[in-house]
């Protein structure tokens, strides 16, 4: 028996290699974990559905030969979030009461190659609801079909979303990496917040095909890992590009922008541990650069998801089985006022909005001149970002899920309540940032931070 707690890739597949430790083994492992830590009354709640099938197929990889495990993924047990399509027994249902019988046809895209690479899928997170798309004040991590996903840190605080349940699943260690999505910070967030690495690719960088979507223009589906290494590994592998996950790049006399924008909105405890960082990061060699990053931005956000939304939910709907009965947003809608007591303990805000406000074929003006700004802050980021070779933040910047760049969040220490600090990294390429990622990450987790 081998301890799987706070396993990373490369020793799990490097055992798999010497058949140390069979994937069935593993699988029982998590699952076991999965019982005593997350399901149940004082349970986590961060899984919602697990594959019934999970252990046969960990049955089936144990057959192959060695020789042939040749995916870095290889019996690498992951968890998907709710909305991502799996053709199996599993349901998909981001969450809702009115998809909770649904059932995909055919894997997402990014599923397929994951099944491809021996990964072994082991069930599907909880979150918050349509990828929080559902209502105002909805609490981050609810969905009607799945409950409140509990923080492993502390009973009573925010575990953030809307990946809600991939980020806690990781941090309480029931699987070894998981896969979350992200359109204004639903994988980086939840990643902060829960002590992990959360990794939202550049616009495009993976596919969004067989995901139950808000915007086609700024869903993306990433990583959420223990570590820079393991987020990598897990990207590249869903790229199929061969890549090296051992190499970094140095610090040294690199130029980073840091935007002193964020120092307004901390408290005396995040500025401290900010310096501490930024000492450490000047002390390997590296420029510190001011900048100035453009503002949020949210308006602007919330007028592409509000016009999206309708066209690619209806579209998504229409390609379920024909014999499902919900078919557009208003049968969504429909329905979730039908069982008012369990699907609206919140409201349907934004799904009415969508429904009522938008004509769901992406004409109007104001969606049109939403993507026009788009094109031109994301002009105005790029002209910043070309003498950087990356950013580091420690707020969130909204700005950056509306113009598409990549952003690593990094785990740092805990603050004084006993909940998870981290900071934000920002990249023109998703293979650079990744690697000055893995650096820094290195530089913070040595000794001598502990000193600080």
């Amino acid at each position: 028996m081998v301890d799987i707690e706070g396993i990373a890739i490369p020793k799990l597949t490097s055992l798999y290699k010497d058949k140390s430790v069979s994937v069935k083994e593993v699988v029982q492992q998590y699952l076991e974990r999965i019982m005593e830590l997350d399901q149940g009354a004082k349970g986590l709640n961060s899984i919602l559905e697990v594959n019934p099938d999970a252990l046969q197929i960990a049955e089936r990889l144990d057959t192959i030969s060695v020789e042939n495990r040749t995916s870095k993924l290889f019996g690498v047990p992951i968890l998907l979030k709710d909305s991502i399509n799996t053709g199996d027994k599993m349901h998909t249902s981001a969450g809702s009461l009115a998809l909770g019988n649904s059932k995909a046809k055919e894997d997402a895209e990014i599923v397929k190659i994951l099944r491809d690479k021996g990964a072994v899928i082991l069930g599907k997170t909880n979150m918050t609801e349509f990828a929080n798309y559902m209502t105002k004040g909805m609490p981050a991590g609810y969905s009607s079909r799945g409950g409140q996903v509990i923080s492993p840190y502390k009973k009573d605080a925010s575990p953030s979303g809307s990946s809600t349940g991939s980020a806690v699943a990781v941090a309480a260690n029931l699987c070894t990496v998981s896969i979350g999505t992200d359109t204004s910070g639903s994988i980086i967030s939840p990643s902060n917040k829960n002590g992990i690495v959360g990794f939202r690719p550049s616009i495009g960088s993976l596919s969004n095909k067989g995901i139950i979507p808000i915007s086609f223009t700024l869903d993306m589906p990433g990583p959420m890992a223990r570590n820079v290494r393991d987020a990598a590994i897990l990207f590249y592998e869903l790229r199929s590009k061969e890549y090296d996950i051992d190499e970094k790049l140095s610090l040294l006399d690199i130029n980073i922008g840091l935007d002193l924008q964020d120092f307004e909105q901390m408290s005396e405890e995040e500025i401290k541990k900010a310096k501490n960082i930024l000492q450490l990061i000047e002390k390997s060699g590296a420029k510190l650069s001011k900048i100035k990053l453009p503002s949020t931005y949210n308006k602007v956000i919330e007028t592409i998801k509000k016009y999206e939304f309708k066209y690619a939910i209806n579209r998504y709907l229409s390609e379920l089985p024909k014999e499902y009965p919900i078919r557009t947003l208003k049968d969504i809608i429909e329905f979730n006022i039908k069982h008012e007591a369990e699907a609206l303990r919140y409201g349907q805000t934004y799904l009415i909005e969508a429904e009522e406000e938008t004509m769901g074929n992406l004409s109007e003006n104001e969606y049109i001149e939403a993507l026009k700004e788009r094109e031109k802050v994301k002009g105005q980021l790029q002209e910043q970002l070309k003498d950087l070779h990356l950013c580091i933040h420690f707020k969130e910047k909204l700005v950056l899920q509306l113009t598409g760049f990549p952003i690593l969040s990094i785990p740092y220490g805990l603050y004084n309540d006993g909940m998870p600090y981290g900071l934000y990294l920002t990249g023109k390429t998703n293979s650079e940032l990744l690697r000055y990622g893995r650096a820094i990450e290195e530089l913070l987790s040595r000794e001598e931070i502990e000193k600080i």
